[in-house]
This record gives C-alpha cells, structure tokens and sequence, in this order.
C-alpha cells in the first residue's frame, strides 16, 4: 500500500510538473523558486516513509500507549476522505497537508516517546533529519492548513 502511495507522488510529479508549480506559485503570492518548488515536493515524498514509521510505532509494543494512540490516529485520518488540499482538486500539491500531518506526528513521537538514538535504524535517522530540516516549508506555504493541523495534532495527545 505504501509502495503504491510512492508510485502515484511519482506519477504525479512527472505529470502534473506545471500544475504543480502553478499550485506553488498560487500559494506562494505569486512567484516561486526551483528551490523552493524542490522542496515543497521533497517534503510530500517524506509522506511514504514517515507513515512506514508511524505505522511500526503502532504495531511496537515496547512504545508507549501515547506514542501508539497518536500513530493509530494518524494512520485512521490519512484514510479519511475529507482534506484540507484535495488531491482531485490540487494535484500533488493537495498531498502537502498529508505530509505535513504525518511528518508533524512522526516528529512529535520521535521527540516525546522514543527510544535513544543509538537505537534507531540508519534510514530513521536519515528521515527525521531531513524531516526536522524541511518541517517549515509547509509552515510557510500553507499556514493557515498547517495551523489546523498543529491544533488537531494538539487535541490528539492532549496539548
């Protein structure tokens, strides 16, 4: 399933190029850099791998509940149909608040629940690099999205 969710950003990213920049520049006020369009799709392409993780905290059972519940959450949420940036509507683009969602909640376990980082494998510790490195990104492009999910990630672990 994860593999598919990769296949179709990949697709997408090759189809839909102007579209994407277009949605970019829109939310942008008008005018976006390469650099900025390249990381706006790297951080939609940490959605596969963080949700891989956020789905290994679910099934682990030497994490705690909180850690658990969270993940469960998101898991649950990202099947939901309802959206804050469509995919029908906009796209890869539209899979910005996903991304957002789940890296936000796989960065908030890695900082409150998790194990020292001796324990952590190679590639996990590659993915909360570029995660905490690309976090603003969304923050800046979709802030007003990016604040309704801060505060549902908020209700979710009782912030």
């Amino acid at each position: 399933m994860l593999k598919a969710l990769a296949d179709q950003l990949r697709t997408l990213a090759r189809e839909d190029e102007r579209g994407f920049r277009e949605s970019v520049e829109k939310h942008l006020g008008g005018r976006a850099t390469e650099e900025q369009v390249k990381a706006i799709k790297e951080f939609i392409f940490l959605l596969p791998p963080a949700l891989q993780q956020l789905s290994d905290y679910w099934k682990d059972k030497s994490l705690p509940s909180e850690a658990k519940k969270l993940s469960g959450h998101i898991i649950t949420y990202i099947y939901n149909p309802d959206d804050y940036l469509p995919e029908e509507e906009h796209g890869l683009f539209g899979y910005l608040d996903d991304a957002y969602l789940v890296v936000s909640a796989f960065l908030r376990i890695q900082d409150s629940y998790l194990r020292d980082w001796q324990d952590k494998s190679a590639m996990e510790l590659k993915l909360v690099e570029r995660a905490r490195e690309l976090i603003v990104v969304p923050e800046i492009v979709i802030p007003e999205e990016a604040k309704r999910i801060e505060a549902l990630l908020d209700v979710w672990t009782g912030k």
